[in-house]
């Protein structure tokens, strides 16, 4: 039996769609190229204590903060009013209007003011 498109488990209508043009396959590698992952770059003692003593003001003055942190394929930004800090836990809690956002000391890149 030769199988046609009322063949239960084929559909020779979209066979040819699992071809894919060279120039398709190419821009398709160029995308994954650039989702590479990200390596965060070590910070240093002065870096530490300028986002350490930012925090602290940013806790008793109430004022806004905006911290680059560390995703899988690059740094990103949220800015927010930090809510809660745990120093055994080693993370920091930020809220804004919509969101909340969780994050370990180890993942932050920078933080400044608003």
């Amino acid at each position: 039996m030769i199988p046609n498109k009322l063949t239960p488990g084929y559909n020779v209508r979209w066979e040819s769609s699992r071809m894919m043009l060279p120039e398709h396959r190419e821009q398709l590698l160029k995308e994954r190229s650039k989702q590479e992952e990200f390596t965060p770059p070590i910070l240093d003692n002065d870096q530490l204590e300028e986002i350490n003593r930012i925090i602290i003001i940013s806790m008793e003055q109430k004022q806004e903060v905006i911290i680059t942190f560390i995703e899988k394929y690059g740094p990103a930004q949220f800015s927010g009013w930090i809510q809660k800090v745990d120093r055994y836990e080693r993370w920091i809690r930020l809220d804004n209007d919509q969101d909340t956002l969780l994050l370990f000391f180890k993942e932050i890149l920078q933080i400044d003011f608003l």
